[in-house]
């Protein structure tokens, strides 16, 4: 840029600002004029003074007035004063615009210091910042304790020492002075704690006082240490910490198997790497070790989960990485100890094994009279043997021993009888059926239980036999009215007769005819002209006896849609509600509706929603002859 350019350019700059520089004179006067003229000179604060002691946490009253050069209260002040404090976390009000109508120089406001500590308070007018006033070398004190504060490592090791600092506070979270006796507990299984302990402590004080805690019982979720005071103080605190496990020092041997031990079955011992505290210990550096069985044991090895597992009787030896099975069987009773080397390990285990416990894998369960599954059934008349052969996991027989005792359920209606025991191990009882379930075509069942437990096998399969009820008719019925009878209009009226007899010599009383009606309503029921009562859903019929069927006559109202199903089940139950006779169905066949066109001989079929209000009007003109043809002089001919 050459000079004639620069000499332009800036010429440019100040005739573009010039208009800016001439308009912005009065605004400045303007920005002036708008700020209140006072007469204040400084505030006054009462309430607080220079080295003043106040507690914290404590809502203090602060007035403030606005004060001339000469000393006089100035009723006019209408400026906006600001809070500061030297004081973290000091609760202070808002900016405030002074009312003069209202406040006449004075307000009232409310202060909160917080902190424990020295500070100062400054009050100041927003827009002249000569007008203000502070009070300094404000003492905060802390206020009375209210809790603990515990401060623990959140992770911690078994069996490590661990400091624990139990820190007084007030309400504002201050360290404030404590002098009482503490209560130490823990939600951690097995730990060393302090006693109980009397206990000062002094806001400055350092260091802190500290108390020693050992955990030994390791766990994956967070444990809770809490701190009490048990001088009537109603203080507590808490502090959470995850115990993990200690440094490998062990192996643990134990086992999955009852005691006694079932010979034949296969029995899992297991190696778990554990630290000094019993705990275990998931990571392990490669560990070879060595479990044998006493010499002359007829226990034999199965399968291991160790690493590279190699047996040579009596031992097996592998690698350890942390947890390991090793499974063994045993056909003969005896007693048997079983022994770790190649690491530190705890005592020997020692299983016994015995024969004769029974076992649901090897046992049998079954009906006498029956091998179907599910067995028939007769109810009342019928009767089946339930068979239990109890065997241990040899397959030889077994006994229950003198704390077992047996038993057998069934489900309802089925009945059991106490159960007896014919030979060692083989108990049998009596299943009866004395009446028929609601639902004759659903099983019922019969299981063994050995103290009030099911048997299950060790798929995890209960130990049942199935039962499928037979239900004879004790009754029968049939409907008498014709298939090709059974027609009717939507909306119409319609009867049907069903006959109900007896088999053999069996005498019914309070018997029930029961419907199950679909497109329609059922109004009564009667039989020689004598109308049913209404009872349980159905009609009560008169007493069944052999030779005397019964004829009952059924009426009810077709629906009005066309396309609407129209049958009915029926059949006889007895008063408490048992199945006498099967059920029969009862099918109507909707008529055609047709209407006289006036033709003189031609009917039309009428489709779509005009039919159910035709089948209606049909109905309703029904006493009085039905349709009618249309005379010549009515008819609308062309």
């Amino acid at each position: 840029m050459n000079q004639a350019q620069s000499r332009r350019l800036r010429t440019n700059c100040l005739l573009l600002l010039l208009p800016l520089l001439v308009a912005g004179t009065p605004l400045l006067s303007v920005a002036a004029a708008s700020l209140p003229s006072t007469a204040t000179a400084s505030f006054a604060i009462e309430g607080l003074t220079t080295g003043s002691s106040v507690s914290a946490g404590v809502a203090l009253r602060v007035t403030v007035t606005a004060m001339t050069a000469s000393g006089a209260v100035d009723p006019g002040y209408a400026g906006t004063i600001r809070f500061s404090s030297t004081a973290p976390r000091a609760l202070l009000p808002g900016n405030y615009t002074f009312n003069p109508s209202v406040d006449r120089g004075t307000k009232e406001f409310v202060v909160t210091f917080q902190s424990f500590g020295l500070w100062e308070l400054l009050v100041q007018d927003i827009h002249i910042a000569n007008i203000k006033s502070h009070v300094p070398s404000i003492t905060v004190m802390p206020g009375p304790p209210v809790r603990f504060i515990v401060e623990l490592d959140p992770a911690t090791v078994a069996g490590t020492p661990y400091s624990l600092q139990v820190i007084p506070v007030d309400e504002s979270g201050n360290r404030t002075s404590y002098t009482g006796r503490v209560h130490f507990e823990t939600t951690v299984l097995r730990a060393l704690l302090p006693p109980d302990t009397d206990f000062y402590f002094s806001p400055g004080e350092t260091p802190l006082p500290e108390f020693s805690v050992t955990f030994s019982s390791a766990a994956p979720d967070p444990k809770t240490l809490t701190v009490t005071d048990v001088t009537g103080q109603n203080l507590t605190g808490s502090a959470s910490t995850v115990v993990s496990a200690g440094p490998f020092a062990r192996v643990k041997l134990s086992t999955t198997a009852p005691d006694p031990a079932p010979t034949c079955a296969k029995t899992t011992l297991v190696l778990t790497a554990e630290d000094a505290w019993d705990n275990p210990v998931t990571e392990i550096p490669a560990t070879p070790v060595t479990l044998c069985t006493a010499p002359g044991s007829s226990a034999t090895f199965v399968s291991s989960t160790l690493e590279r597992p190699a047996y040579a009787a009596p031992c097996v030896r592998g690698t350890l990485a942390g947890t390991a099975e090793v499974v063994w069987k045993n056909t003969k009773q005896e007693d048997v100890e079983f022994t770790l080397s190649g690491v530190a390990a705890r005592s020997p285990l020692t299983l016994h094994f015995k024969a004769g416990i029974p076992s649901p894998l090897t046992s049998n369960f079954s009906f006498s009279e029956s091998s179907e599954e599910p067995a028939p059934l007769l109810v009342r008349s019928g009767q089946l043997t339930a068979q239990l052969t109890l065997r241990d996991q040899c397959g030889d027989p077994a006994t229950l021993p003198t704390d077992k005792v047996l038993s057998f359920a069934a489900t309802p209606p089925l009945t059991v009888t106490s159960p007896v025991e014919d030979a060692p191990g083989k108990w049998k009882t009596s299943v009866s059926l004395p009446e028929c379930p609601a639902d004759a075509t659903k099983t019922l069942a019969v299981w063994p239980l050995i103290n009030d437990e099911v048997l299950k096998k060790p798929d995890g399969v209960q130990v049942k036999r199935h039962v499928l009820p037979q239900c004879p008719t004790l009754a029968t019925l049939s409907v008498l009215t014709p298939a090709d009878s059974l027609v009717a209009e939507p909306g119409e009226v319609v009867e049907f007769e069903v006959q109900v007899s007896t088999e053999g010599d069996l005498t019914v009383t309070g018997s029930v005819l029961m419907q199950e009606p679909q497109g329609l309503t059922v109004m009564g029921a009667s039989t020689s002209g004598q109308a049913l009562p209404a009872k349980g859903g159905g009609f009560e019929l008169p007493e069944l006896r052999k030779g005397s069927p019964l004829t009952v006559k059924v009426t009810a109202q077709t629906t009005t849609q066309l396309d609407q199903t129209v049958k009915t089940e029926v059949w006889v139950v007895g008063p408490e509600g048992t199945l006498l006779t099967r059920k029969e169905r009862v099918d109507f066949k909707q008529k055609d509706l047709g209407v006289d066109v006036g033709c003189g001989c031609q009917t039309g079929g009428i489709p779509g929603q005009l039919v159910t209000w035709l089948a209606l009007l049909a109905v309703a003109s029904r006493p009085r002859g039905g349709l009618r043809r249309l005379r010549r002089g009515e008819r609308n001919d062309p």
